[in-house]
């Protein structure tokens, strides 16, 4: 009998299929959904068709077509309490957005990546945002 329950759907997104794919699975074994989108774009068609579908958005900031920043602005205009998780390959020490609710940066680590997500998702005072 599998007692595992889904605790989330978590929207990744990363234009490198091999981080996608790795970060994937780490988030799979910490027992939530993945929904995979390839670029910005993808990102921001999937959230827009259901956004309160997804618990969390773990996105990379450089991306082509639409880059994570851009994209996670978009997300908001929609839903202003989205939680949103920023990666990067860059060693910045803090996400370039103060609105980010998180940051990670690459290689992820499953371990760091669960705790990340767990935290976010534990936060039940999501920060006040602009739409804009």
């Amino acid at each position: 009998m599998n007692l595992k329950t889904n605790i989330g759907t978590i929207l990744l997104v990363d234009d490198e299929a091999l981080v996608r794919k790795s970060a994937a699975a780490m988030l799979k074994a910490g027992n939530f959904e993945v929904v995979e989108a390839v670029d910005g774009l993808d990102a921001v068609a999937k959230f827009q068709a259901n956004p309160r579908a997804y618990s969390l958005v773990v996105m990379d900031i450089s991306m082509p077509r639409l880059n994570g920043i851009l994209a996670a602005r978009k997300m908001r205009q929609q839903d202003p309490a989205a939680k949103i998780i920023f990666i990067s390959g860059s060693r910045l020490t803090a996400p370039p957005e103060a609105e980010a609710d998180g940051f990670l940066t690459k290689p992820l680590r499953g371990k760091d990546l669960l705790n990340s997500v767990n935290r976010v998702l534990r936060d039940p005072t999501p920060k006040a945002r602009s739409a804009g």
